[in-house]
């Protein structure tokens, strides 16, 4: 069975898919939150692998795709981010379920985490970062919106996320044409709201296993930025990929998928480790 096009009671768009064969039935469902700048079709790569045994839900982030517009003097502040985030965990299960986030929405998913720990069964977070401090370029986003506009940006945002020919040609055009729809206000505003975030404090209560997928050459966040988290967060797992950007999540969705895949099944047979490193 396949939902599309749902809407939340927040305004948020989302998709659940469930095509589970009766016997995995019981296998817990999970959760992805996509970053900035894209919208939840940008997980399609690892849905194959991943809805083949739970039932997934994918959803946009508040600004993007068919979830509602801010306004253009929105407050940003993360508490609303959480909720929304919340809100999809209980449209996909009432039982714990797994969190997948990528870039600022793998933030989202690791203070969700540390919230709301009798929600959450895992939490995977690829390309993100903990805190603001050290996360370079967006910062300067406001300028080159007014200065270029979103176009200009979106070109310079694609080869931050992406080492030339890793995607084929369909996948490079789709991704920049989603990226190319990023409104102003709402791209500045998450930047500058992420910027300005600090979860230390709150890392020590996930209680959750973790993984941490990160790539080795984004220009945003560092490969030691996910050292970092897995020293705070007990049962963290960290994999670094070799010559990868920041668009990691989309570029390497069939590795990533497996990766998660595994480290699912191990995180429902308890089996997971404290700071287990790899590559992939």
């Amino acid at each position: 069975m396949i939902h599309k096009t749902n809407r939340s009671n927040r305004g948020l768009g989302y998709t659940k898919v469930d095509i589970r064969p009766p016997w995995v039935m019981e296998a817990s469902s999970v959760v992805f939150h996509h970053g900035i700048g894209t919208n939840r079709d940008i997980w399609a790569g690892w849905l194959p692998t991943i809805a083949a045994e739970r039932a997934c839900l994918t959803f946009d982030f508040r600004g993007y795709g068919q979830s509602d517009m801010l306004a253009v003097d929105h407050a940003f502040n993360l508490d609303d981010l959480v909720a929304d985030l919340m809100e999809m965990a209980a449209a996909a299960s009432p039982k714990p379920i797994h969190l997948v986030g990528e870039s600022f929405g793998g933030t989202v998913v690791l203070a969700a985490a540390a919230r709301h720990p009798d929600r959450v069964a895992s939490a995977t977070v690829s390309n993100t970062a903990f805190k603001g401090m050290g996360i370079q370029h967006v910062g300067g986003w406001r300028a080159a919106f007014r200065q270029s506009g979103v176009t200009s940006w979106s070109r310079d945002m694609m080869l931050k996320r992406f080492v030339p020919g890793v995607l084929g040609e369909a996948q490079q055009a789709w991704f920049q044409a989603q990226q190319d729809k990023s409104p102003e206000h709402v791209t500045v505003g998450y930047g500058e709201l992420l910027a300005a975030t600090d979860l230390t404090s709150e890392l020590a209560r996930i209680k959750c296993p973790l993984l941490i997928l990160m790539p080795d050459r984004s220009p945003f966040v560092t490969a030691r930025m996910g050292v970092e988290l897995a020293e705070h967060v007990p049962h963290a797992e960290l994999v670094v990929f070799p010559g990868v950007r920041h668009g990691l999540p989309f570029s390497h969705a069939q590795v990533c998928s497996r990766r998660l895949a595994e480290f699912l099944g191990r995180a429902e047979r308890g089996a997971t480790g404290k700071a287990r490193l790899g590559s992939p």
